[in-house]
């Protein structure tokens, strides 16, 4: 591993250098271009071999970091274009296993739904015990009075690097939904940018996450507001145990135009050892009369009085923990519609919180 660092979620606005937010710096990493990755399963409708499909990225849009997008850009070994037509409706789930022989992924997706499409997209990377290395580029354009559900679940193992850059375009009556779920890599760094480009368009992200070992989680989502009457929110909820680390770095930019619009931000994270950290960073940003901006960040110890009271009911510290870490999750996980997904969520928290 080279000394050599690399910066990665750079803030739109940067604060005094000595707060050390305005970056994350990671180790430089060799990667094999040009190896094949072999899917484990693609399962659903409305989807091909992404060939020649594209398309364009705002400028402001760095994603993880300009190289990392470059490199899916140039050298993808994987990608698929999905497109559903004028009002339909489709379902898609993509899994991928990483491993030995499969360790290297570059994933490209580009994602178009039409007017008043519906699409349900269910991403799920999981790996052996191997080390792996994962950068994916999604590009998301959502037209008028369409919807898209994604669904993505990251439970790799705590040797491997993930990468993630999702660029989203929404038209008028517009709606994307995000629900990540970050439980594994030893570097675990996401980049979205939702440009809600229409009257009333909505962008709704909600995460999930679990720091472990010294696992480094860095999460950041950046709402512009274009349209009148636009709505987003962002919701952020995990646990930090060990020697981990957490950033979020969440903006919400209300640009000219978009009088009436509504944007809310929130990140609540559980400290289960004095040696982790945790940075929330969130910006507000605005050009425009007549707007609503919220945003709540809070760290905390699991309540004193709240455990004693399920381990007087029977259950061992580290049961109590675990009933009192799911509660503060479940939420979130409760809005994914497939059980299936709900129930692997949980066996991996369960297996990251137990170390069984």
């Amino acid at each position: 591993m080279s000394a050599i660092k690399e910066s990665y979620n750079v803030l739109p606005r940067l604060s005094f250098r000595w707060v050390k937010a305005n970056e994350l710096l990671l180790n430089a990493v060799e990667v094999s271009l040009g190896k094949e990755y072999t899917y484990n399963s693609v399962e659903g409708e409305g989807y091909i071999n992404l060939a020649n499909e594209d398309l364009p990225l705002s400028e402001d849009f760095k994603g993880v970091n300009r190289d990392m997008v470059g490199m899916v850009e140039d050298h993808h070994n994987a990608g698929l274009y999905v497109h559903v037509k004028e009002n339909e409706e489709k379902s898609l789930h993509i899994s991928h296993v990483l491993g030995k022989e499969n360790d290297t992924l570059i994933e490209k997706n580009v994602i178009v739904l039409e007017k008043g499409a519906k699409m349900n997209l269910i991403m799920d990377y999981s790996s052996d015990d191997a080390v792996t290395f994962s950068n994916i580029l999604n590009k998301i354009s959502v037209a008028e009075g369409a919807e898209l559900n994604i669904i993505k679940v990251q439970r790799l193992n705590s040797f491997s690097r993930h990468l993630e850059s999702r660029y989203s375009t929404v038209q008028e009556s517009g709606k994307v939904n995000y629900i990540s779920v970050e439980l594994g890599g030893k570097e675990a760094v996401v980049n979205y940018m939702t440009d809600l480009l229409g009257d009333e368009a909505e962008g709704h992200v909600k995460s999930v996450y679990l720091g472990f070992g010294e696992r480094v989680i860095d999460l950041s989502h950046h709402m512009n507001h274009f349209g009148k009457k636009t709505n987003s929110d962002m919701i952020f909820k995990g646990a930090l145990k060990d020697k981990s680390k957490k950033a979020f770095r969440g903006t919400l930019d209300f640009k000219k135009g978009s009088t009436h619009s509504e944007g809310n931000e929130e990140e609540f994270t559980i400290l289960l050892s004095p040696k982790v950290k945790s940075y929330a960073i969130p910006l507000l940003l605005c050009r425009e009369d007549d707007v609503i901006g919220n945003h709540a960040a809070s760290n905390g110890q699991i309540d004193a009085e709240k455990l004693f009271y399920i381990m007087s009911r029977g259950m061992s510290e580290a049961e109590a923990k675990k009933i009192i870490i799911e509660s503060h999750i479940r939420p979130i996980i409760d809005l994914i519609p497939v059980e299936s997904i709900q129930e692997i969520i949980l066996e991996a928290v369960e297996k990251e919180l137990t170390g069984e």
